[in-house]
């Protein structure tokens, strides 16, 4: 918890110089998220599939190596609320996703450990925890990219696990992503 203090110390100020993402008007976090400590940059991401789902964690939970899935937008789901930063203030090293129920980052980061299912994982800067934006044409959306692996974010079914896969030519509603706040 100490690195990840040291982190949002160093990072944070030239953070909010800066938006990284376009904001979405869906609602899609807890007010104690969206209008906590972390003002615009705790909520989530929202795909562009139909129905749109969110980036949630399975049953709430924030163990190591528990599922990270796609679920229905809701202000009253703390599993949605995550805290986005971008690694050393910088979104070409890669975009950080700390999960943050009800606003507190509670030290677990979005991941793919290599096997293509994300989960959470103990927050430590690693590349497997890092995701490069890459937007897609002229839109607010954006694909995701792993660093490790290279492979983008995609969302399945509501409630299943989401998943990194080899990026097509052209990206599907359920691999393209919004920050929603």
């Amino acid at each position: 918890m100490t690195k990840i203090k040291v982190l949002l110390a160093a990072v944070l100020p030239m953070t909010i110089a800066a938006v990284v993402l376009g904001a979405q008007s869906a609602q899609a976090s807890t007010p104690e998220c969206t209008n906590g400590t972390f003002f615009g940059y705790c909520g989530t991401q929202a795909d562009h599939g139909s129905p749109v789902l969110v980036i949630d964690s399975a049953r709430q939970s924030f163990a190591n190596d528990n599922p990270v899935i796609g679920w229905s937008n809701s202000t009253s789901d703390f599993a949605t609320d995550w805290f986005q930063l971008p690694y050393g203030g910088d979104p070409a090293l890669g975009v950080m996703f700390f999960f943050a129920p009800t606003g507190v980052i509670v030290g677990m980061c979005m991941a793919d450990p290599g096997d293509g299912r994300v989960r959470l994982r103990e927050c430590n800067g690693s590349n497997w925890q890092r995701w490069i934006p890459t937007q897609v044409g002229n839109t607010a959306y954006h694909t995701w990219t792993n660093r490790a692996t290279h492979r983008i974010l995609q969302a399945g079914s509501r409630g299943a696990q989401l998943r990194t896969v080899a990026p097509p030519a052209t990206p599907t509603g359920t691999q393209q992503w919004v920050f929603s706040h």
